[in-house]
């Protein structure tokens, strides 16, 4: 499903929704998360960029996130993203079996 998204939702939603407009929504989405969410979000969303290799997307991520959030990431993975994500590591709960 994952690769269904990536590969056509996505593109098509980036050609028919204006880049401000894209914007507008990724700004509402944070705020309505609230300052915990939402930086566990851009945790999410920075491994999901560069896990795509994609140079066009790390460019924008780069460019559309600002600096203070960018290099606060790594803390907030291990602070707030990987106790979360922890919990979907079916690999963790097989090792303990």
């Amino acid at each position: 499903m994952r690769h269904l998204t990536e590969t056509l939702v996505v593109p098509a939603i980036a050609r028919v929704v204006p880049p401000k407009v894209q914007k507008s929504f990724n700004s509402r989405v944070l705020r309505n998360l609230g300052l915990l969410e939402s930086r566990v979000h851009l945790v999410g969303m920075r491994d999901a960029v560069w896990e795509s290799g994609i140079v066009y997307e790390m460019e924008k991520f780069e460019e559309e996130i600002p600096y203070v959030a960018r290099i606060m990431i790594e803390r907030w993975r291990k602070s707030l993203y990987l106790p979360k994500a922890e919990a979907l590591d079916y690999g963790h709960y097989q090792n303990c079996a």
